[in-house]
């Protein structure tokens, strides 16, 4: 797919015909009678709206978010965006992809390098065997290890990649290793572990093979309810595995978004579940503020991302 022209790279009043993954297709209706399409196309470096305004019929029973699709549009500014104003669009098998990769974000570093890297701090830094061995029952289940590879962090706030999981684990690991030095009263283990768990329900609250979404389970369940079900299980297949450890590791997974209004079930109430509830949030925001940088969107001037909900504000792009 040497001649992909990637969504970062539309201009305005261009004239484009290629494949795309198709993440939205709807029905709306027109101001003045009748139905348009609106859709959303992505790549691995970003996304466009779309719209469809003649021709539509039939073209939504044959479509669905997930599917590659070739497309043709011409790029218009509309509210400061660019959007796709679409002529032509049909389904594409997926054995005619040639490279899939470049419509999926992914972490800049290889998700094996990241895996490797947190096997080797657990065996580096983690101390309490007991801990330990519950970690790499979890780490190298080899069920669990290619979901791990592909899961982003969040379906769209931070981290939302491939791979996006397992940096955000590594940046908190590499955070808390050297928070932990200002406050030696803290246990390392604990910390540790709470993190290496916090996030991991969002291997089945969200999908990730195609669109990022979520499943039944994750919008039933959420990952914090379903991770705190999965890690006692795993508690109970080792012997004697010591109740402290065990109530401090499930309270960290219970709090670990620190807020009741930001959905969890406790407020941080120990050391360790407070310090893993700060660092994910700073990890969680500096990311985001990262990507809305150097996602160069279009807004009402150039030195400045649009609004973003996350931060309720406007972000400076210009770097010192």
């Amino acid at each position: 797919m040497d001649d992909h022209i990637f969504i970062k790279d539309l201009k305005p009043e261009s004239k484009v015909e290629g494949i795309y993954l198709l993440k939205l297709i709807g029905l709306r209706d027109k101001k003045n009678g009748g139905h348009y399409l609106l859709m959303k196309f992505a790549d691995m470096s970003g996304e466009i709206m779309g719209m469809m305004w003649d021709r539509i019929e039939g073209v939504i029973d044959n479509l669905k978010p997930g599917d590659f699709v070739r497309v043709r549009f011409r790029v218009q500014i509309y509210n400061n965006n660019l959007q796709a104003v679409v002529s032509k669009i049909e389904k594409v098998s997926d054995r005619d992809i040639k490279n899939s990769d470049i419509y999926f974000p992914t972490s800049s570093i290889p998700a094996e390098t990241l895996y490797r890297a947190i096997v080797e701090f657990v065996e580096r830094e983690i101390m309490d065997e007991k801990i330990k061995e519950l970690v790499f029952r979890v780490y190298r289940d080899p069920e669990l290890k290619p979901m791990m590879l592909k899961a982003p962090a969040a379906k769209s706030l931070h981290h939302a990649y491939r791979g996006g999981y397992l940096e955000h684990v590594l940046s908190l690991l590499k955070l808390a290793k050297n928070v932990m030095d200002i406050y030696p009263y803290v246990n390392k283990d604990i910390v540790y572990t709470g993190i290496l768990f916090h996030d991991l329900g969002k291997l089945w609250e969200l999908s990730y093979e195609r669109e990022f979404n979520y499943t039944t389970k994750g919008r039933l369940l959420g990952h914090i309810a379903i991770e705190y079900e999965f890690i006692s299980d795993k508690m109970k297949e080792i012997t004697d595995f010591p109740e402290e450890y065990k109530l401090h590791i499930q309270h960290i997974i219970l709090s670990h978004h620190g807020e009741l209004e930001f959905g969890s079930p406790k407020r941080p109430k120990t050391p360790e579940a407070l310090l893993v509830s700060t660092i994910d949030n700073l990890d969680a925001k500096m990311n985001a503020m990262k990507n809305a940088i150097d996602s160069d969107l279009q807004s009402d001037h150039p030195d400045w991302t649009p609004y973003l909900p996350m931060f309720e504000r406007v972000i400076f792009k210009k770097r010192p």
